[in-house]
């Protein structure tokens, strides 16, 4: 599994910087960079940071997750989605 930062970022026309902006404190500027940085691929995601990053691109989560294909992908994407679903669930 990947998250399209890069793309999104491109697609609606915002910098990292600009999504930290406009976050208001919720997503930080670093965070935001290393989104961009890293092309998606994060070992474990923040459920709460994933809303905000959809409401501020006016996204749906779809959009923003995308399964990858190939060796061992079913794999780590079943690794990948307990990790999210882990921190989604501890958020309450």
């Amino acid at each position: 599994m990947r998250l399209r930062f890069p793309e999104l970022f491109r697609e609606c026309g915002v910098t990292p910087y600009e999504l930290a902006r406009r976050s208001g404190g919720r997503i930080s500027v670093r965070t935001a960079y290393r989104w961009q940085q890293l092309g998606g691929r994060e070992k474990a995601f923040d459920g709460a940071l994933l809303e905000d990053l959809c409401d501020i691109l006016g996204v749906g989560i779809a959009q923003v997750i995308e399964r990858e294909r190939g060796a061992g992908s079913a794999r780590a994407a079943r690794r990948g989605t307990h990790l999210f679903t882990q921190r989604v669930r501890s958020r309450g």
